[in-house]
């Protein structure tokens, strides 16, 4: 694919955890593909283990709310600039944004204006916040690549030209060992088991896991034989947990690198909105969801958010087959309440598995990331060769 002696270049701008998750994939892919492709930008340690070079860390671009993003305001001008920068001394022959809307819409205006080809890989999720949202993405970006298949008819409506590929958490997600080895191994015994997920943010962990560890205790003194898990996410430090764990007693196990074996052995989950809940639902775990940030952004969610549900199983489902509790609604009296009632319900948690198994129906065939990639190399030979035509 090299032409004029200049191998191909893909910027890829990438805000969050999950994200880097899934560039990492379609970079493995592409490095295979085309050895001589040159990965850069915005990402984090699993895009940097596929080859990628990084200019800034997603550790800079953490940041959720409204509250906080104007808080960081400063130093995310400073990224958007050195970026703008990059693009005109090095001129990638295309932008591969991954979620993260906020920073991202604003990095394809500038790629486009300079007339860089712009991907949008997981979009946008405008049918919760704002519909009208997709029309304006629309015009500033080539293509859409979406991941869940609704989502192809908005986009079109709002003019882009899109495609889907299936789900890349399909390839992903599982559990490595089997929920009796696991129990075995952590001595967990036959009492319930309840796997605790707030988050992959240092923000997340603040506004979510005291009220989550809250619950954990309301649970324990109805059914004293319950276990809990804490499996904790690679961006977060034990050090960010431990404050939060001091005078409770709960019989808690934290967790490294064993996320997927720790839900599939759980009876229940207890998952901040997210990814995470996706992945809950591939493993067939019962859940609820829960979310909580500032008070200011809380409010204003209140009003923006459009859609019924926000949890992604009852949004792919299109009705709520798992519990929500969010923002003020979040609170451990009635989310252990619930907690206890799955728990002590066979049949309901029965029913919560086989409708999970309906979602991951609809997620499409495994080499999603395979399929994406590829598409992204036929998008690069058609930039190279265009441009490779222009300088004749």
């Amino acid at each position: 694919m090299t032409i004029s002696g200049q191998p191909p270049r893909v910027f890829f701008a990438v805000g969050e955890h999950s994200g880097d998750l899934h560039g990492s994939l379609i970079i493995q892919h592409l490095k295979k593909a085309a050895p001589e492709l040159i990965a850069e930008g915005i990402g984090g340690p699993l895009m940097t283990g596929a080859g990628f070079k990084a200019l800034h860390s997603i550790d800079e671009l953490g940041v959720i709310g409204f509250v906080e993003v104007l808080s960081n305001l400063g130093r995310l001008l400073k990224i958007y600039k050195d970026v703008k920068r990059h693009f005109l001394d090095k001129r990638p022959d295309l932008l591969v944004l991954i979620d993260y809307p906020g920073f991202n819409v604003r990095l394809a205006e500038a790629a486009r204006a300079i007339g860089i080809r712009v991907l949008y890989y997981i979009c946008p999720q405008v049918w919760a916040w704002h519909a009208g949202r997709s029309v304006k993405i629309a015009r500033v970006i080539d293509e859409a690549i979406v991941v869940f298949p609704f989502e192809v008819e908005i986009w079109k409506r709002a003019g882009a030209e899109v495609h889907w590929f299936g789900h890349p958490l399909v390839d992903i997600v599982g559990a490595k060992t089997t929920p009796a080895a696991f129990r075995m191994e952590f001595n967990l015994g036959d009492g319930p088991v309840v796997s605790l997920l707030p988050g992959s943010r240092n923000q997340e962990i603040y506004y979510i896991l005291p009220a989550l560890l809250a619950t954990a205790e309301r649970i324990l003194a109805e059914r004293p034989t319950t276990k809990f898990l804490l499996p904790m996410a690679g961006t977060i430090d034990e050090a960010q947990i431990e404050p939060h764990l001091r005078g409770r007693k709960l019989p808690l196990k934290l967790l490294r690198d064993r996320t997927y074996d720790a839900v599939a052995a759980s009876d229940l989950a207890l998952v901040a909105s997210g990814t995470a809940t996706l992945e809950c639902a591939l493993l067939g775990t019962p859940m609820i969801i829960v979310y909580q940030t500032n008070f200011f952004t809380s409010v204003l969610s209140k009003f923006l958010i459009q859609a019924p549900h926000i949890g992604l199983p009852n949004v792919i489902a299109g009705e709520k087959i798992v519990p929500e509790f969010i923002r003020w609604q979040f609170q451990p009296e009635p989310v252990a309440r619930e907690a206890l009632a799955i728990l002590g319900d066979e049949k309901r948690r029965k029913i919560m598995r086989e409708r999970l198994a309906g979602v991951r129906s609809q997620l499409g065939e495994a080499n999603a990331g395979h399929r994406v990639a590829e598409h992204i190399l036929s998008r690069l030979q058609m930039t190279r060769t265009e441009s490779a035509g222009k300088t004749l």
